[in-house]
């Protein structure tokens, strides 16, 4: 298993503070807040569980629109940090949402990589997109926790993840790139920024309450966005 720095480096660049969206993942876990959510996608029932609550502050039912940018250091190196939130959590039942959906890394960087998946249900997957794909070493790091400091969970390596345990995914087509996730977890892995341009991105867990590709699965913002290189 890599080494992960846990916090990140405390830089900025352009006047962009790229640890704001490290430090509101956070916030919304609740360094431990424990609390009873309802399953986003998939059948799984409500039970009582450590979970995040909602942000405070939040504005429900509005796309996660703004951009987070995730600057490079002194060593070429970019953290990347990432929620997905359940509908309880954004205020609109039934969509689960990436947060941000829409975000920038710097090109030609090593990008690290962190997800933090709140919701606890699981959907069905096309065949193959169980695998993780474009990342360096084609695996990823899944820890068993999403709540405040993940570092000491339980955590495995692996190249694919059961494809009955997939909450949703991080796919970009014109890339190849494909990250599985299961539910209530968090997954890290590391992958190589090319050139400046823009990628869309969409999960390919069919979620939410639009039954199949509708609803937040087509919506943007929700379950597709855009990953600026720059």
């Amino acid at each position: 298993m890599a080494t992960h720095d846990e916090d990140g480096p405390p830089v900025t660049s352009a006047g962009f503070d790229i640890m704001a969206p490290r430090r509101r993942i956070l916030s919304l876990a609740g360094m431990g807040a424990v609390g009873a959510l309802l399953a986003a996608c998939g059948s799984a029932a409500a039970t009582s569980r450590p979970t995040a609550s909602s942000p405070a502050g939040a504005s429900a039912r509005t796309p996660a629109s703004a951009s987070a940018l995730a600057s490079k250091d002194a060593t070429a190196r970019t953290w990347l940090y990432l929620a997905i939130l359940t509908g309880k959590m954004d205020g609109k039942k039934g969509w689960p949402q990436f947060l941000p959906a829409n975000f920038r890394v710097a090109a030609n960087s090593t990008v690290q990589a962190e997800i933090r998946c709140f919701d606890d249900g699981v959907a069905s997957i096309p065949s193959g997109y169980e695998k993780v794909r474009g990342t360096v070493g084609g695996s990823m790091t899944i820890l068993s926790a999403v709540n405040g400091d993940v570092s000491t969970a339980k955590s495995q390596t692996v190249q694919a993840v059961d494809p009955k345990n997939v909450a949703h995914t991080l796919t970009f087509a014109d890339t190849g790139m494909n990250i599985p996730i299961p539910p209530l977890s968090t997954v890290r892995f590391t992958f190589k920024a090319g050139p400046a341009g823009t990628h869309g991105w969409q999960c390919m867990s069919a979620c939410g309450s639009g039954g199949g590709w509708g609803g937040p699965m087509s919506a943007a913002g929700w379950m597709k966005g855009t990953m600026t290189v720059v």
